[in-house]
């Protein structure tokens, strides 16, 4: 299915709407929301695509007129069935990623934080999850050069969330 995405400029002001499909080939930057599930450990839950890459606890994309924290809370949902309005998400910013050559996709993520633990796994998209350390993800990170094993939105976004909980 090929969705409208709300395509944003650099300050994440709307500037209109496209094709998912179309924001992807043309490398236009879009709306994204990625949560991040924590524990009291320390631990966020990070999540093995259908694609063999790791990526955040759950993300997706916004639909048009669909605020960022509905489309946060609809994606923690459908990925991992946290639902409900009593499903509180602390936001902890902006982060753009891709547009290059090795990330083609062009995004502008609002980051979400929730504490809390998964419940049912959307099998279509998630292939499994786990617990992880933040900083032993980013240093995995690093050392995978190629982006064999990470998401380039994980990337970008892991960076705000380990400055926002001053671990970098």
């Amino acid at each position: 299915m090929d969705e409208k995405v709300i395509l944003v400029d650099t300050n994440d002001t709307v500037i209109g709407e496209a094709l998912r499909s179309k924001a992807h080939a043309e490398s236009l930057l879009h709306r994204i929301v990625a949560i991040y599930l924590t524990r009291s450990t320390g631990e966020i839950l990070v999540q093995e695509r259908m694609s063999g890459k790791f990526d955040h606890s759950a993300a997706g994309h916004m639909n048009p007129g669909e605020t960022q924290l509905a489309a946060a809370q609809r994606e923690l949902c459908e990925e991992l069935g946290v639902c409900g309005n009593d499903v509180s998400l602390i936001e902890i910013g902006n982060a753009i990623s891709g547009g290059t050559e090795r990330e083609k996709f062009y995004h502008m993520a609002k980051v979400y934080e929730y504490a809390g633990e998964p419940k049912e796994l959307q099998l279509q998209e998630v292939k499994s999850v786990h617990w992880e350390q933040p900083l032993d993800v980013w240093q995995k990170m690093k050392d995978d050069p190629e982006w064999k094993m990470y998401t380039g939105g994980f990337r970008s976004t892991l960076e705000l969330f380990l400055k926002h909980k001053k671990l970098i």
